[in-house]
């Protein structure tokens, strides 16, 4: 790597990080019931010494987000951004694994080729010099470290995954698992280093106990694992038992990967295995195939998801903001060319087949859009197979490292053209050839300024128009985490009785949204809840459990402060409590 892109990569992971980590304090404001359930289990788990493998509240989830997020609870205390900082961190190391794997997808896939020395490559056919046609556009090898630039800056500054980095939900691991597990193994096979293949096992094990979407990744991850075993069949086919530069067994580099692997995701396999019902969760709930007519909503599933990217995107706010484009129309209009290339070229593979005056370079790229175009696919089937909130910014999360790598892929396919067609006007037009030089200067600046405009609108959108819409104030419930912020500066001989009045799933007799105020105030636990003088009612609670002391101070507050008839319900109760509501919620008191 040049000392240029070596200090061009530096600047995109520090602007990445500052997307990811900038007011994490702050932004977002309020915390969201199911970040809160997170926090809940890491606060039991603490207390305990119980770390879970999968946590079965909230309709199940994989248990190694929720235990590293306790290291983070377990430094900085129940707050809402000690969740979330962990997702940050997941975040940017996003940016460095999208970097690495990109320019090992368009790098020489030959295993030892890194041992060839200089006149070797030069007289081989993996040159990194030698230009070729794919979809009529020449590439050159070496352009893998500009794809793999604009990438990461495309995955830096992308809103669709700074928003998910800033959120205490564990589907951020996916891509960060998914791409490091992806390049370990790339280059694991291309060089047969077994510490390679061992990354990459423990990172694609470590996937499956993450979020559900990860289960689609062996699709992908049969790309590279078939093709080097054919690479190793046809060696051996051409001369016999020898090989041409496979020093080390293809198959067993392969069972390697595989064994370590199945040994990092025993634990959680082993836990479905004995949970059945465990393995699908509200996947089940929710399918295309609980629907009259699967097909017809796979299609609409399938369209709203493509869509996304170029139209309407998620209408959740905390997923997206006001249904944009999951993409900034620079980035889907490269995204798209990536696309239409990657497209044509394995069309045109597909017609051909093998030609004999095939480069080895052209083998590499055809290697490369399989990969991202699968990628791509059954990373989608996570949403696509779901009737559920389409197009589902989350759930199609596992999309976002092809769909930023073919977005840098036709970055670099547009500027590409831009400077072959100027370089043929000037042999056109040799006595223009100052005035073509200066026009593609300017077109290159346009280009570069163009590409730096869209992390200015990835900031005003976000830090200004999404933090201060209303919406979004609604969507993390601000108004629960203000009730939890005020219960924890009230006295422990003060009784507290919280109304759940909020509908949800059920977690250990209560709906969910009590698990915002539950964490903020740290009384998941019955240990928790009498030392700091806190009792959780529901509606049909009232009469036999809120019991009113004389004498005693107390404090009646409820989840939902509209909800009027329960208000008169409580007042007949308590008669003498006077109501209140110093913020954005109300409460009842007796002094």
């Amino acid at each position: 790597m040049s000392k240029r892109v070596f200090i061009a990569f530096l600047f995109i992971l520090a602007l990445g990080a500052f997307f990811r980590f900038y007011l994490i304090t702050e932004f977002p404001l309020g915390l969201y019931p199911d970040e809160a359930m997170n926090g809940n289990n890491a606060l039991e788990a603490l207390e305990t010494g119980n770390f879970k493998i999968f946590y079965p509240e909230n309709n199940g989830r994989e248990g190694l987000f929720i235990n590293i997020q306790a290291i983070s609870v377990w430094f900085f205390g129940n707050e809402a951004w000690a969740l979330r900082l962990i997702s940050a961190i997941f975040g940017t190391l996003t940016i460095l694994g999208v970097f690495l794997l990109t320019k090992e997808l368009f790098t020489a896939q030959n295993p030892k080729s890194e041992a060839l020395n200089p006149k070797q490559i030069q007289n081989s056919n993996v040159s990194n010099s030698k230009p070729f046609r794919i979809s009529n556009l020449e590439f050159r090898v070496y352009h893998a470290e500009i794809i793999a630039l604009l990438s990461s800056f495309f995955l830096a500054v992308s809103y669709w995954h700074i928003n998910f980095s800033r959120i205490g939900f564990r589907a951020i691991t996916v891509p960060m698992l998914a791409t490091f597990g992806l390049y370990f193994l790339l280059k694991g096979l291309r060089r047969g280093k077994i510490l390679d293949l061992v990354w990459a096992g423990i990172f694609i094990g470590l996937g499956f106990h993450t979020y559900i979407a990860f289960r689609f990744m062996p699709f992908v991850l049969a790309v590279p694992l078939a093709w080097y075993l054919w690479k190793r069949w046809k060696e051996r086919q051409m001369i016999g038992s020898r090989t041409s530069y496979h020093f080390y067994c293809t198959p067993c580099a392969i069972l390697l990967f595989i064994f370590i692997t199945f040994v990092v995701a025993l634990p959680i396999g082993y836990y479905f295995l004995q949970n059945p019902g465990d393995f699908l969760g509200r996947s089940g709930q929710v399918s295309i195939f609980s629907a009259e007519s699967p097909l017809i909503e796979f299609a609409k599933s399938n369209i709203a998801t493509m869509g996304m990217f170029f139209v309407h995107g998620d209408c959740n706010f905390r997923h997206n903001y006001a249904c944009q484009p999951e993409l900034h129309p620079i980035v889907a209009f490269f995204f798209l060319i990536g696309l239409l290339t990657a497209l044509v070229a394995v069309v045109q593979k597909l017609k051909i087949k093998n030609s004999p005056g095939q480069s080895q370079d052209t083998k590499i790229l055809h290697f490369a859009f399989c990969i991202l175009l699968l990628w791509l696919t059954f990373m989608s089937l996570p949403a696509t197979l779901t009737r559920e909130g389409l197009p589902h910014a989350l759930r199609s999360i596992g999309m976002i490292p092809p769909v930023m790598i073919l977005a840098g892929l036709g970055a670099e396919r547009m500027l590409n053209f831009i400077l072959q067609w100027f370089e043929k006007q000037k042999e056109k037009w040799p006595t223009r050839i100052m005035q073509l030089g200066r026009i593609q200067i300017e077109i290159t600046i346009l280009f570069i300024g163009a590409l730096l405009f869209i992390p200015l609108a990835t900031y005003a959108t976000y830090f200004i128009r999404w933090a201060q819409n209303p919406d979004t104030y609604f969507a993390f419930s601000t108004d629960l985490r203000h009730l939890g912020e005020y219960l924890n500066t009230l006295s422990p001989e003060i009784k507290k009785y919280v109304i759940v009045n909020l509908d949800g799933v059920e977690v250990r007799g209560l709906p969910m949204p009590a698990q915002t105020v539950i964490f903020l105030t740290n009384t998941f636990t019955e240990k928790e809840r009498n030392k700091k003088n806190i009792e959780y009612l529901t509606a049909n609670d009232l009469q036999d459990k809120l019991k009113v002391v004389n004498g005693q101070k107390t404090v009646i507050t409820f989840l939902k402060g509209s909800d009027r008839p329960l208000l008169q319900a409580v007042k007949k109760i308590a008669p003498n409590f006077k109501g209140w509501a110093p913020s954005d919620f109300v409460l009842l008191q007796n002094y």
